[in-house]
């Protein structure tokens, strides 16, 4: 539906002079709208007034750390805002149903706002979709923060940031968790498909890092013919999870019961062993057993396994 101002803008105004982009709690709102003096019918216009604020994604606010009862708002940068309710107008005029990769499109064409796909989103393109995905994540710059909020807002989307809920929806599953890390990114950024997705070998390491251990074993069976091996080794090397990609090639191979990864790419990764130990996964409560099957492996990966399901899934899903 097309987008509507209303009176609300006004006090928006007020608010945002005083408050700019810092956090604030509804007594802060009616201190500036009214001043010391207020009553119930100045406290429901108050709340009223601050829905209709978020509802026209000018803001957004998320629950206090000390008591989860207490809302704490932050205003969203009007020019940002602006632009994505114009990114919004454009893609809804079109007249056809649409997606949130159809907007971030837009917005990367129209406002030049960058962003990459990763984790679960970035597993699902480069494994052919073998998981499902509900959560979409984006890497985008922290300037443009408020404006992604902004668009995604206006779309009807549960939203993240930095893995903290700031908008939820009742109208669509799929959610977007906005990751203000594109910065420290660049390198992959270079590396980037024309479809904005992260590179396969960050992906996977990541996967490794996040404890996703069937992400990563997707990756590297549905990408092991592609991979740039040289390039995982040294990611995983410098993100020190080199003991658990050594130790996923040889289970992989261990449960297949063939060379699914050649000595060679086994071997590279077994030069540069860490005297780290690597955990895979959560320890297991007393009692839950784990996979002596891959006891020796574990010995000489120096790793800690707990996900050893995964590799038979894999193997059974995958090969």
């Amino acid at each position: 539906m097309p987008i509507k101002d209303v009176t609300w803008r006004r006090e928006y105004d007020k608010l945002w002079l005083r408050f700019t982009s810092e956090e604030f709690g509804f007594e802060d709102a009616l201190d500036v709208i009214f001043g010391k003096k207020f009553g119930k019918k100045e406290v429901k216009y108050a709340s009223k007034l601050l829905n209709e604020i978020e509802d026209n994604a000018y803001a957004i606010h998320t629950r206090a750390s000390y008591d989860q009862r207490v809302r704490l708002y932050r205003l969203l940068n009007p020019e940002k805002v602006s632009n994505a309710r114009a990114v919004y107008t454009k893609v809804w005029e079109k007249g056809k149903g649409f997606t949130s990769m159809d907007l971030t499109k837009e917005a990367n064409k129209s406002l030049k706002w960058n962003y990459m796909y990763i984790k679960d989103s970035a597993i699902g393109f480069h494994t052919n979709y073998y998981r499902s995905i509900d959560v979409h994540h984006l890497s985008i710059y922290a300037e443009d923060v408020d404006g992604w909020t902004a668009l995604f807002k206006l779309w009807d989307s549960q939203i993240l940031i930095n893995d903290k809920v700031v908008y939820e929806s009742k109208a669509k599953k799929q959610a977007i968790h906005l990751h203000t890390d594109l910065k420290s990114r660049e390198e992959q950024v270079t590396e980037m498909t024309n479809l904005h997705y992260q590179p396969p070998h960050y992906t996977l390491v990541e996967a490794l890092e996040d404890n996703d251990i069937l992400g990563a074993l997707a990756i590297m069976i549905r990408k092991k013919g592609t991979l740039e091996w040289d390039k995982v080794i040294k990611i995983a090397k410098a993100n020190r999870v080199i003991n658990t990609l050594g130790f996923c090639l040889e289970c992989i191979n261990k449960e297949a019961g063939k060379g699914v990864f050649s000595k060679k790419i086994t071997k590279k990764v077994e030069g540069f062993i860490d005297k780290r130990t690597e955990t895979i996964g959560k320890i297991p409560e007393l009692g839950v057993s784990i996979n002596l099957d891959y006891e020796n492996l574990e010995d000489k990966w120096n790793v800690k396994c707990y996900q050893s399901a995964n590799f038979e899934k894999a193997v059974l899903d995958l090969l």
